[in-house]
């Protein structure tokens, strides 16, 4: 168990103490195969496939970052890497389905700000692969170490994944695991954090300062069911909501035309809670345009981008008509226009 322990405690180093907090994906790939290494599996043993291209049909390629192989042959598992600065999301996690469906794979691992071990074989009633345990980068976590003592080359062994697999669904189903999240749901933290996402919800539709407002005469309580049902009191509604005299809503309720780069906002917001900053310019009717940096420090992944943007004084709805403003241009990087 103290090797266990030491080698986990290397992968932490290797993995996240040791790593830039900017690392690209392409960048990360040789600590992940360093990490490795300290497994046991090796490239130069033919352990590994690293990013080998493979074709299913006519037309369908694939490239999975890491296949982990049996001195066979076989296929044991596939791993993907993600950059360890953004959270792993279930577009990470599909793109692992993907490979270890293709393969036909019982268990593949994401690596990124965390490891994820997913299985997909017929112990598990989902149609998808299902989350089996998740492992936060921490000197001598119990769980790391029990990470290398499954996915050690020398250890490696389908029987023992499965009673761990076993162990762990039976973890995932039990009353306990329930309970623990529905304490987490009813808890008063959870009730600010849902308030926050209603707010993020309608600041592409409502001054900030009105939802503010609206949000402190509204009462939300969550509760079991077999309590009582759910409940949402509202006094009053929002849309029928008393504006105050200064509200100035735009008489034909357009938008302000915001045009982002990268213009996907999920990527924009992605590349800004990494950089916090970017720059944002301003285009007048008149023909001139003003450039100002957006210092992002206290944007959460919670937050809206658009939202964000919308709810600045002098973009409100009647606001930016006054001003003269014809559009205004977000960008990562700084630009001239």
């Amino acid at each position: 168990m103290d090797n266990n322990k030491e080698k986990w405690n290397e992968i932490n180093f290797l993995l996240f103490e040791n790593v830039p907090m900017d690392i690209s994906e392409s960048a990360f790939e040789p600590y992940v195969t360093q990490a490795l290494r300290v497994l046991e599996w090796k490239e130069y043993l033919g352990d590994l496939e690293i990013r080998t291209l493979s074709q299913f049909g006519a037309a369908n390629e694939i490239t999975p970052d890491f296949i982990v192989k049996a001195p066979n042959g076989q296929k044991l598992f596939v791993i993907e890497i993600k950059q360890p600065n953004i959270p792993l999301t279930s577009k990470h996690q599909r793109q692992l389905f993907t490979y270890m469906r293709q393969f036909k794979l019982e268990y593949g691992i994401l690596i990124g700000h965390a490891i994820q071990i997913f299985y997909d074989g017929n112990l598990s009633k989902q149609e998808e692969p299902i989350l089996i345990e998740m492992i936060k980068f921490e000197k001598d976590n119990k769980a790391g170490e029990k990470f290398v003592e499954l996915f050690s080359k020398d250890n490696f062994n389908f029987e023992t994944l499965q009673n761990f697999t076993l162990k762990a669904l039976r973890k995932l189903n039990s009353k306990k695991e329930r309970q623990e999240l529905v304490q987490k749901i009813t808890s008063d933290d959870f009730e600010e954090k849902l308030l926050e996402l209603i707010k993020q919800d309608f600041l592409d539709e409502y001054d900030s300062e009105l939802i503010d407002t609206v949000l402190s005469n509204v009462k939300i309580e969550i509760k079991e069911k077999d309590t009582e049902a759910i409940k949402l009191k509202v006094q009053p509604p929002l849309k029928d909501y008393y504006r105050p005299a200064n509200y100035r809503p735009y008489s034909d309720g357009s938008l302000l035309p915001i045009e982002l780069n990268p213009p996907s906002e999920t990527d924009f917001k992605r590349r800004l809670l990494l950089t916090k900053t970017a720059y944002i310019t301003t285009f007048y009717k008149n023909g001139t345009n003003k450039q100002q940096i957006w210092n992002a420090h206290r944007f959460k992944e919670s937050s809206g981008v658009l939202g964000n943007l919308r709810s600045r004084p002098e973009f409100r709805n009647g606001e930016w008509q006054r001003l003269g403003i014809e559009k205004v241009i977000v960008s990562i990087d700084r630009r001239k226009y």
